[in-house]
């Protein structure tokens, strides 16, 4: 385990590391004294992310970001959902399907995920038995996990809300590097559209695999454009890249996605039938139909690059296709370095939930026994919105203050 029970890490990089107890906070393994023990952790946490951060993004040519559920929690009224948040979400359309299913041995197993709340593991058992035997339907004839999976995209249609800035201000900082560097790639297993919606509201292009023109159909080829300044123009090509652009890959399919034929196409508002990867046992299968295999061999191609960092954050690393691309980067890429954001509660005794602060059996691939992480490795406990305050503002390259006047 990286720190005692008592003890709750915070940080963690090679062998650098804070954490705190009830009366000090400990700066790689050091006590000191305290005014508010997890108050002053968490300062120590904040300054050494600042610090790191500016050095990487000052620079590592190729940064990528890698957002899970966890960035989509922090949208306050129209937050996202836990697993055990959707799962209650869907309680009415699970329960119809359990009660359509007559075999005891599938009501044994069933049963182990009901009492989990694991919707990924049910909906994995209902898709094996449909294959088996045949569609579970209604008393109407209407397919039942149809209405499962549908509910599942509905809540992931989510709207910006008014007093979210957090999720711009990630993209403004993160995009506030020299107009030489590659752009920004923020890959996403999230299905709603907050990051687009933030983007949009910044003035943001996004350059996403669709084209621009009407309707937006999806073409792998789509990647490899860019927009430049012509009037601007230089001596070097290089530095006529227009500012406030960054490349969108959804891994996982989008809400506003419609499949039509072979054919996808963005559409703008939530599809009645989504292109997405629904949470089951086959979306390590699906992963490799188009267009989702297009997006994965380019996270791929992205943590081969030397000089890389990823950034991942709100993932909890359930996703073996997805760990395993990271794990190659690690032990293979001399170059490259992950920062992982995680965070976790328990509930306690008294109903009340606390902070876990980072524990290895939480992330065994990435802290080893001894507490340590490898040397291109960082993990830092926080939720999305805290860890977006850590993020220091490159002014000399805000391209958004800097050219307000611009028009791209």
């Amino acid at each position: 385990m990286a720190e005692k029970i008592d003890k709750k890490l915070l940080y963690v990089s090679g062998d650098k590391t804070v954490a705190y107890d009830k009366d000090h906070c400990y700066c790689d393994g050091e006590s000191r004294d305290a005014g508010d023990a997890r108050t002053d952790a968490g300062v120590l946490v904040k300054q050494r992310i600042s610090d790191e951060l500016e050095k990487l993004l000052g620079n590592i040519t190729n940064v990528a970001v890698l957002t899970a559920a966890g960035t989509s929690l922090d949208n306050y009224e129209n937050s996202g959902k836990t697993r055990v948040g959707l799962w209650d979400h869907c309680k009415a359309e699970i329960d119809s399907i359990v009660g359509v299913i007559s075999t005891p041995e599938l009501h044994r197993r069933v049963q182990e995920c009901i009492d989990a709340k694991d919707i990924e593991g049910f909906l994995s058992y209902m898709l094996v038995y449909e294959k088996v035997n045949k569609a579970i339907v209604s008393r109407d004839g209407k397919r039942l996990v149809d209405q499962l999976e549908s509910k599942i995209a509905s809540a992931c249609d989510l709207k910006l809300d008014e007093k979210n800035t957090h999720h711009g201000i990630f993209l403004r900082k993160l995009t506030s590097r020299k107009l030489t560097f590659p752009r920004l790639e923020l890959f996403t297993l999230n299905y709603d559209t907050l990051f687009e919606q933030a983007a949009q509201s910044l003035g943001f292009t996004v350059i996403d695999g669709f084209s621009f023109s009407h309707p937006r159909k999806f073409s792998g080829r789509n990647f490899n454009y860019d927009i430049v300044c012509r009037d601007n123009s230089r001596l070097r090509k290089e530095e006529n890249f227009a500012p406030n652009v960054l490349k969108l890959f959804k891994l996982h399919g989008s809400v506003d996605w419609k499949k039509d034929g072979d054919s996808v196409f963005q559409i703008g508002v939530k599809a009645d039938k989504p292109c997405v990867v629904y949470p089951a046992s086959d979306k390590f299968e699906s992963s490799y139909e188009q267009p989702y295999f297009e997006m994965m061999s380019h996270f791929q191609q992205t943590l081969r690059k030397e000089g890389t960092l990823l950034i991942v954050v709100g993932f909890g690393f359930q996703d073996k296709h997805i760990q395993n691309v990271i794990k190659e980067a690690i032990a293979t890429n001399s170059n490259f370095h992950l920062m992982v954001v995680f965070y976790k509660s328990k509930k306690t005794a008294e109903g009340t939930y606390e902070d876990t602060g980072i524990v290895s059996e939480d992330l065994p691939e990435y802290i080893i026994k001894n507490g340590k992480t490898p040397a291109n490795v960082t993990v830092v406990f926080s939720k999305f919105k805290d860890f977006v305050d850590m993020i220091p503002q490159n002014k000399a390259y805000d391209n958004l203050a800097n050219n307000r006047d611009e028009a791209v």
